[in-house]
This record gives structure tokens, sequence and C-alpha cells, in this order.
């Protein structure tokens, strides 16, 4: 089990958790998707446990976060300690997961990440009003 502090919130990754990741498997040709919240961005299919899998809010704040790392490192964004520490925690747990096997974006991906978060800006901005039509691609 992982615990760690963020923001003096303790965070634990439960092995149950470890299990459900551990079974994603990375496919090369994975189908992406638009998460509106909480991060706001594109994700891969294969990456992203069911939600059923995401009813404990540890576990889900756990996951959730370790998007918004990958967030932070396509940006080039210097990770705090707090979430290196989380990042290298979750790695060595489920080294396999597919979100780690994709920390870079091709042209064409940074460009549809791009979009999705424009979109994704627009709707806020919009409040919501046409929150009902599908993101996914």
């Amino acid at each position: 089990m992982i615990h760690l502090s963020f923001e003096g919130i303790l965070f634990m990754l439960s092995q149950r958790m470890g299990a459900v990741l551990r079974a994603q498997r990375y496919c090369p040709d994975a189908e992406w998707a638009v998460n509106i919240l909480p991060f706001g961005s594109i994700y891969w299919k294969d990456e992203m446990p069911a939600i059923a899998d995401l009813m404990n809010v540890n576990d889900m704040m756990v996951v959730m976060k370790m998007f918004g790392i990958r967030l932070a490192l396509w940006d080039a964004v210097t990770l705090d300690a707090g979430e290196w520490q989380l990042w290298e925690s979750v790695k060595h747990q489920v080294p396999d997961w597919p979100l780690f096997k994709r920390l870079s974006l091709t042209e064409a991906q940074e460009v549809a990440r791009q979009e999705a978060e424009h979109q994704v800006q627009q709707e806020f901005e919009s409040g919501g009003a046409d929150a009902h039509e599908s993101l996914d691609r």
C-alpha cells in the first residue's frame, strides 16, 4: 500500500487498486478520449480503470493525481517532492501500467491534446451548456 501526504491529506493506493492497475494492458493503438473532470485532457482507454474500480475515494485521488502529474511531465514542469514521490511509488508498484508508456506525445497527439483542452476550457466558460455532447474520439 502506498501512503503519501499532499497538503496535509493522506492518500493511499490500496492493494486492490494496485491489482487493478497491474491488470491494465498497454495497447499501442488504444483509442483515446477526453476526461473533462478532474484533469481536462486526453487519456487512452487502456490506461483508465473502470469507474466501478474508482469507488474508493483514496484510490480515485491517487489515480487522478497520476494523470495530473503526467500532464505536468508532458509540459516539462518540474515536479515537487511530493509529486515525484507519488509518481515513483506508484511506478514501483505498477510499472507496466499503460499510463507510464505515454510520457511524451507525437505531434498529432499534442495537437489532439491542445484541441481537447481547448474544448474543455470552452465548456467551462460556457457553463457546461453543451456538456451532453460526447468528446470521445
